[in-house]
């Protein structure tokens, strides 16, 4: 957001057409109290994100069509602690996400496929969080450590998984993966607070911050 602004406080002093932005269209979830949070898009223009209840606290997944029909709220099955999110699509209307189990606090990832949940978790850590989803089934998360504090970006490509991690950092977060195995997100600094913007390319190399 302050980079945004600083974009938009540099560029009418060089020229006033280039700032202009066209809204195409604003939505919101329906119903009151309703705080609409869209995540990912795909080609197509269907939209996946999370909605907050602001009187219950519950969250849940949602679908936008690119015809701009919403469907109701969904639940992963398994969510027992009132918070399924929605956080990448692809033009097959693949969905990724998380749910949390209410009994522990755990975080764990899910699929959504012609109504169906498939439930994904990486073995051997104590939380999986899934972020993006490509157009060929390759996908993007995080990941807790069994320390319940660590948090480390991972890529599945072709099935396989790599994880990895910007150096000295506190926490990294995959955000998405593209057709050529780029992927992008954040990680946090060492001091736990500022977050920083990073890119991996398909031979692993991190650019950052």
């Amino acid at each position: 957001l302050v980079y945004t602004i600083a974009v938009f406080i540099v560029l009418p002093l060089v020229s006033a057409s280039a700032a202009t932005i066209e809204v195409v269209e604003t939505f919101d979830f329906p119903g009151a109290g309703k705080l609409t949070e869209p995540q990912k898009i795909n080609d197509r223009g269907d939209i996946v994100g999370a909605v907050v209840d602001t009187a219950s606290g519950t969250i849940r997944g949602f679908f936008r069509g690119h015809n701009g029909n919403i469907s109701g709220g969904f639940v992963e099955p398994n969510d027992t602690g009132n918070l399924t999110q929605g956080r990448g699509i692809n033009n097959d209307r693949v969905i990724c996400g998380t749910y949390t189990d209410g009994s522990d606090g755990t975080s764990h990832g899910y699929f959504l496929a012609h109504r169906l949940f498939t439930e994904f978790d990486i073995s051997d850590v104590s939380g999986t969080i899934l972020l993006g989803i490509n157009n060929v089934g390759d996908f993007a998360g995080t990941l807790i450590e069994n320390d319940g504090v660590t948090q480390d970006a991972f890529l599945s490509l072709s099935g396989t998984i790599t994880t990895f991690a910007v150096p000295d950092a506190s926490a990294t977060l995959a955000y998405q993966v593209n057709a050529s195995n780029q992927s992008t997100g954040y990680y946090v600094d060492a001091d736990g607070v500022t977050p920083h913007g990073y890119l991996r390319d398909s031979d692993g190399a991190l650019t950052f911050p």
